[in-house]
């Protein structure tokens, strides 16, 4: 009797990481990035919302943005570079700005940047520094532009999520945008 419940609450211990290599492989609705430490839902059974490789920059991670409207959120991910353990998102956020600021006409800062966490606890709720900017994009459409940069705590990889949009998208989409970037999980490098 023992022996066939040891093995049972082995069985149940065992199971939920097998459902979640299933789930990867099968939900349509989850884009499961291992080699760059995340995962990324889009809402369930949403069709306004699809997965696609890049938008704003061509070498981004991963991307869940909507069919109609132009609003996205883009995810970057970059491993320790030379065995340098540290990063510096301030840093990263604010480079981010001088770079943005060249490339969108009348860019501006809508508050400094700051330390803020991704909506609904994204990204496993880690302290990053977010640049939150309007400007007009090469097409010259009023554009709003969302950056969040932290460092993983559970791999230590450097991230940039960026919710980018013509203006008003936030407030539009608002709902299904806090969802996604709250279903951001951050995860372990598999070895």
């Amino acid at each position: 009797m023992r022996l066939g419940l040891a093995i049972v609450v082995l069985g149940g211990l065992c199971a939920p990481g097998l459902a979640q290599d299933k789930k990867e492989k099968t939900d349509p609705d989850l884009l499961w990035q291992k080699e760059w430490g995340f995962s990324i839902q889009k809402p369930v059974k949403n069709e306004e919302w699809e997965f696609k490789d890049h938008m704003l920059y061509t070498n981004s991670h991963g991307v869940v943005s909507h069919k109609v409207d132009r609003v996205f959120i883009e995810v970057f991910a970059q491993e320790k570079a030379g065995g340098t353990s540290y990063f510096d998102p301030k840093a990263a956020a604010e480079s981010e700005w001088k770079t943005l600021s060249t490339e969108f006409k009348d860019a501006k800062k809508v508050q400094d940047i700051k330390v803020a966490k991704l909506p609904n606890g994204g990204a496993n709720n880690p302290m990053s520094y977010l640049l939150d900017m309007t400007g007009k994009d090469k097409e010259g459409r009023a554009t709003e532009l969302k950056c969040w940069s932290f460092v993983g705590k559970e791999n230590q990889y450097f991230y940039r999520i960026f919710l980018v949009g013509d203006e008003g998208m936030y407030k539009k989409h608002q709902k299904d945008l806090d969802l996604i970037l709250g279903s951001l999980k951050i995860l372990r490098i598999p070895k």
